[in-house]
């Protein structure tokens, strides 16, 4: 199963449950401290200026007027920390996508990811395709998308196939990491210019997840740049 359907079967989880009480006894919420001030609960306005701008030139849709963070993702990548902050539209519930922020000594990277294709290999030879350590798509230095689209390796030069990042994600459901789970990546980032005089990209993010149900899949997720100012958080 994917992310999101791994939420609602750890927890049932639901948006409005991410709000809770800012204490709950003596622990402390794990999420006072994030980029941008969003916590679990949070209420976001994301910039629409790409989409009115760019259109159906950006692969994933444009998102609704203000969104709502019902879960959140942490990955320690050593001298940075991946922060992952799972939305879901306040208009509607089914639109979901995931605003990535990643933090060093500030912020270094802010992108906002849609999911573009779910796939589920049935065969040791299916998983090769993706995964194959000789010649496995992932990892390739060109990944192609179902409209012919090209999109160059971002994570690694040179000519020949290089290994997916490999890392773990773990995901906090509520405010005060009494439900959690974890999931294993093994990643490799591609973009493609949508306007390079103006300097607009697209992603594509594929990666191999395996959860802690046992599930696996290949999780193909599409995504733009956000200006981190052009955020506003709400609640």
């Amino acid at each position: 199963m994917g992310v999101f359907n791994l939420f609602k079967a750890v927890a049932g989880k639901k948006v409005g449950e991410a709000r809770e009480t800012l204490t709950k006894g003596k622990k402390e919420p794990i999420d006072t401290s994030l980029p941008l001030q969003i916590h679990l609960g949070s209420s976001l306005v994301l910039d629409q200026t790409p989409f009115l701008i760019h259109g159906e030139a950006i692969t994933q849709p444009q998102p609704g007027a203000e969104s709502l963070v019902f879960a959140y993702g942490r990955i320690d990548l050593g001298e940075s920390v991946a922060h992952r902050f799972y939305l879901e539209s306040a208009a509607d519930p089914e639109a979901k996508s995931v605003l990535q922020v990643v933090e060093g000594d500030g912020i270094e990277e802010c992108r906002l990811f849609a999911t573009l294709d779910e796939i589920y290999p049935e065969s040791a030879d299916e998983w090769a395709f993706w995964i194959g350590e000789e010649d496995g798509y992932i990892g390739l230095p060109a990944f192609e998308d179902k409209q012919g689209r090209l999109y160059d390796r971002v994570w690694g030069d040179g000519e020949g196939r290089m290994a997916p990042n490999e890392f773990t994600e773990t995901l906090y459901l509520d405010r005060f990491g009494e439900k959690t789970a974890s999931v294993a990546h093994a990643s490799m980032l591609y973009g493609r210019w949508i306007d390079e005089e103006s300097e607009m990209a697209e992603y594509i993010l594929a990666s191999r997840e395996e959860h802690t149900d046992g599930s696996a899949l290949i999780q193909l997720s599409s995504g733009i740049d956000v200006i981190p100012e052009s955020i506003t958080v709400k609640y």
